[in-house]
């Protein structure tokens, strides 16, 4: 959710080490995250199968992509119970990778004004 990758006309990744790539830090990770991994039980015939090593990392990722669209609908929601925007902005496309960027200003937060509105009145 942090990165995007920018490709030059060949197709090569521009970014060549911490010069212009720089990985997620302390200040990125949020003050509260909370994980509940349900138990799926044990099957004697799938230890380390395919479905125990490959699947799981996958699934992972696509929660991760489904709870940011959840948050950006009901930041959007809100916008629109405000009277911030009008219905016609409750469709969205989220693209992958959803960068930062991106995920505020389809919450709704890519003005300062905009913001601001919506942190005095959260307060």
């Amino acid at each position: 959710m942090l990165e995007e990758y920018t490709t030059n006309s060949d197709g090569l990744v521009v970014e060549e080490g911490t010069w212009t790539y720089k990985i997620p830090t302390i200040d990125t990770i949020p003050k509260q995250f909370n994980v509940e991994i349900a138990n799926s039980g044990h099957h004697q015939n799938r230890v380390l199968s395919s479905k125990a090593s490959g699947e799981p990392p996958l699934l992972l990722a696509a929660s991760v992509h489904c709870a940011t669209r959840a948050a950006i609908r009901d930041a959007r929601q809100q916008l629109y119970s405000w009277g911030c925007i009008d219905s016609s902005h409750s469709t969205f496309n989220l693209e992958v990778p959803a960068n930062m960027p991106v995920v505020k200003e389809l919450c709704g937060l890519d003005s300062v004004e905009r913001y601001l509105q919506w942190k005095m009145s959260s307060n």
